[in-house]
């Protein structure tokens, strides 16, 4: 395994060179095509010590940080946004849940494992009809001869298929938020079953329907212990600024690609006269401007985050703003191409289709924006 601490302001390069190197555009393509899962881009990235860029030296991994997370699910979304979409799952819900949140024995059994890309986790939390208001779960774990049994169902779960711990949060106690237990689920459990969902984008990134029929876990497998019990809720929120600055950094990636194959195609395609090239050209600097305001945006805020500074605002309207502004170029980079910004044979059309769920996932943008007008004095907030 590669050692990253030493890496310092050299990681960007350091993951852009695995990048141009072992992920070429057409097996970008092909995984689309495809919809076969990254196993053994993972594994890469666990070698070469990224996977374990957040987790502590003790355990393994690099002692990173979120802004050193951020850089390389942003260089990785440049060329192959699904690889770093299941990489942020299993980094947040692997590392940082465990490491936040798992008690010394979970710590010591997983953490080193994940550091080196040995195990893939999951995060079951949304429901079929629990909408936005993910605390309305009813997925039940109910306890009987010394075990739980859980019974429900999830939906939208990234790797629910592949993972090998599934962090289930199911309802324990009546009380909205402080009736809900996290639970680390064995993904080859008895009544544990999955089923695939076709996706418009991130095709790869096995995202199932998952239903839980009487499954059977110990106490110790609850997050933190019994010393978890019905802490679920709040053990999910301290993940929360680091998910949405993840899902920022994937929207930069993104974003970036889009900028540079649209600067790349009218270089090649289009004469810049002077009164249409003027506005090619106009067209063109407006993406990138947007595209460096944003990554600015994120990048304060990921400071801020390490800092330990109040920064909910600022992350919120870091994750709004960059996959808005994500989306929007998506589809700017497929009007400067014309026809071939939605030809397979181009990546526009796939940019954009992996883009629209980030300002989803995380907290729907206008979520995000009920959360920065309760900052501002303007209303109730999430």
């Amino acid at each position: 395994m590669t050692d990253v601490t030493y890496l310092g302001n050299n990681l960007r390069e350091f993951v852009r060179d695995f990048v141009e190197r072992e992920i070429p555009r057409d097996m970008a393509r092909e995984f689309d095509e495809t919809e076969s899962y990254p196993h053994a881009l993972l594994g890469r990235l666990g070698e070469m010590g990224l996977m374990g860029i957040t987790i502590a030296e003790a355990y393994g991994g690099g002692g990173g940080n979120v802004v050193e997370a951020m850089t390389i699910y942003e260089e990785i979304s440049r060329r192959l946004p699904v690889l770093a979409w299941v990489a942020g799952n299993i980094m947040l819900y692997g590392n940082d849940i465990i490491s936040t949140s798992g008690d010394k024995a979970q710590k010591e059994r997983y953490l080193p494992e994940l550091a080196r890309g040995r195990l893939k986790f999951a995060f079951a939390l949304t429901e079929p009809d629990a909408g936005s208001d993910a605390a309305n779960l009813s997925t039940k774990a109910v306890f009987a001869d010394g075990c739980y049994y859980i019974t429900g169902s999830k939906m939208f779960i990234t790797g629910a298929g592949v993972s090998d711990i599934v962090v289930t949060l199911t309802r324990t106690a009546p009380h909205k938020y402080k009736g809900i237990t996290a639970f680390l689920v064995d993904g080859k459990s008895e009544g544990y079953s999955t089923r695939p969902l076709e996706k418009l984008g991130y095709r790869s990134s096995n995202t199932c329907a998952v239903h839980y029929d009487n499954v059977k876990v110990h106490p110790e497998c609850i997050l933190g212990g019994e010393a978890g019990l019905n802490q679920g809720w709040s053990q999910m929120m301290k993940l929360l600024n680091s998910e949405r600055l993840a899902l920022s950094a994937c929207a930069l990636g993104m974003g970036q690609a889009v900028v540079d194959d649209a600067v790349a195609y009218a270089k090649e395609h289009y004469r810049f006269s002077r009164a249409h090239g003027q506005a090619l050209q106009h067209t063109l600097v407006e993406m990138a401007t947007e595209l460096e305001a944003a990554r600015r945006l994120a990048y304060h805020a990921a400071w801020m985050e390490t800092q330990q500074m109040e920064c909910v605002k600022e992350i919120s309207m870091s994750k709004y703003f960059t996959t808005e502004t994500a989306k929007k170029l998506a589809l700017r980079a497929i009007d400067v191409m014309g026809r071939d910004g939605a030809a397979m044979g181009y990546d526009a059309q796939r940019y954009l289709r992996d883009v629209l769920v980030l300002s989803i996932g995380g907290g729907t943008t206008q979520i995000q924006k009920n959360i920065i007008a309760k900052t501002m004095g303007l209303g109730e907030g999430q």
